[in-house]
């Protein structure tokens, strides 16, 4: 995981409101920036103007400053960098601090601050405390709010709990799913609202779906991706739950499609517990022979339209998100549905099922896929098992997982 460095702020409707300072909410403001401090994450401010105040006659640049008690950073579109909605600006900026995109967070409030982060490949936080402008990035409605983001999600937590990495196959989840286990008794506190809110539109999504973000954003996997699918339901008409409106918040973010509806669910499938209440033994067919890619899904953005031809081939990667993955029965399907256009597949869960519940890679099928956007009946699955404790690279994360969700729920200034 990448370490959050540096903080870009705007100054119009963010810092600066109607001419003067965000007096409404000044002291939320100062405190924020001050919090990033104190955490070594270095704000800087940028504008396209020059914001200078009539009373104090001083920049707001200086203002600020005093406020914080720390000098901050000032970069100016014409002056000390390219416009700042434009590509080369926010890439200005990295290089003069030396960082990465993955090690810094962009917190605006206009459409030009959205192009910028967008341009510039930075994680977008819409400020909205002074004025709704944009429609687009994870809204926050507090300067409270943001810092509880960077303490409790970008912060907060290590490695991706579970990973396999093994050629083609790419795999991640955030925590493991254990309401009631011996071995890992932490995750109790947090396995219930993550099932609640992953499947029925309960439970704290807010927090879930802010959180897959950051993971996606500072593994660096979202850099990768040129298109983000979410996995369906297993019925043709499942709702899609709240919680995918996170993906396709990140994808917009990171430049990646958000692809609502490219892995089409045409029969429905058995739903994993109806099968074991009736002793019925499920492997990758009863998703293989249910699910199809769509050759003309509807891409997001300002007027969400069809692609006429499949946006999918060779050097293009989709990262497929499910909500729990147990044996991989489901992300393996989609992956081997895409790999057929000759596209790349990484996947993400937001929980593992933990215990016996090994992975199961698929290595081949039995007739291949010859067309994947038509239903397609497989007769065969040759599979190769992968261990839950293989796959084990961060132990610690059900314990570090549920210390951030309690207290993201109660976060206050420290």
């Amino acid at each position: 995981m990448y370490q959050l460095k540096g903080a870009v702020f705007s100054l119009r409707d963010v810092l600066v409101v109607r001419g003067t300072i965000g007096n409404d909410i000044l002291d939320e403001t100062v405190n924020l920036l001050r919090f990033i401090l104190s955490k070594q994450i270095q704000p800087i401010i940028v504008s396209n103007s020059s914001w200078q105040f009539v009373e104090q006659n001083k920049s707001a640049q200086q203002v600020l400053s005093e406020m914080v008690g720390q000098e901050i950073p000032y970069y100016q579109g014409g002056k000390d960098m390219p416009a700042k909605q434009t590509a080369k600006a926010m890439q200005h900026v990295l290089d003069k601090h030396g960082w990465k995109p993955q090690e810094v967070i962009y917190i605006g409030s206009t459409k030009e601050d959205m192009q910028a982060a967008n341009n510039g490949s930075l994680l977008f936080l819409n400020a909205n405390w002074h004025a709704k402008n944009s429609p687009y990035g994870f809204e926050f409605d507090s300067p409270k709010d943001v810092a509880r983001f960077i303490d409790c999600c970008c912060l907060g937590i290590g490695d991706w709990f579970w990973a396999l990495e093994s050629g083609p196959l790419r795999v991640y989840a955030i925590a493991p799913l254990a309401e009631y286990s011996k071995r890992y008794p932490g995750a109790a506190k947090y396995s219930a609202d993550a099932k609640q809110a992953a499947k029925f539109d309960r439970g704290d999504f807010i927090y879930w779906g802010r959180l897959m973000a950051a993971r996606i954003y500072f593994s660096g996997l979202g850099q990768e991706a040129d298109y983000v699918a979410p996995y369906p339901g297993h019925k043709p008409d499942s709702k899609k739950p709240l919680l995918t409106n996170a993906l396709r918040i990140v994808g917009g973010s990171l430049k990646a499609q958000y692809l609502d509806d490219l892995i089409v669910r045409h029969t429905q499938a058995q739903k994993s517990s109806s099968a074991r209440n009736q002793g019925i033994v499920l492997d990758h067919i009863n998703q293989l022979n249910t699910i199809r890619l769509r050759k003309d899904p509807i891409r997001t953005g300002p007027k969400q339209m069809r692609y006429v031809n499949s946006p999918l081939k060779k050097d293009k990667t989709v990262m497929v998100v499910d909500d729990i993955c147990t044996q991989g029965y489901s992300i393996e399907s989609a992956r081997a549905f895409i790999e057929t256009t000759g596209a790349n597949v990484i996947s993400v869960c937001w929980l593992k099922t933990p215990g016996p519940n090994h992975y199961e890679q698929i290595e081949s099928l039995d007739p291949g896929i010859d067309n994947p956007y038509k239903p397609y009946e497989a007769k065969a699955v040759k599979s190769k098992i992968h261990s839950n404790d293989a796959g084990i690279r961060n132990a610690g994360a059900p314990d570090e997982i549920a210390v951030v969700f309690a207290r993201y729920r109660a976060w206050d200034w420290p």
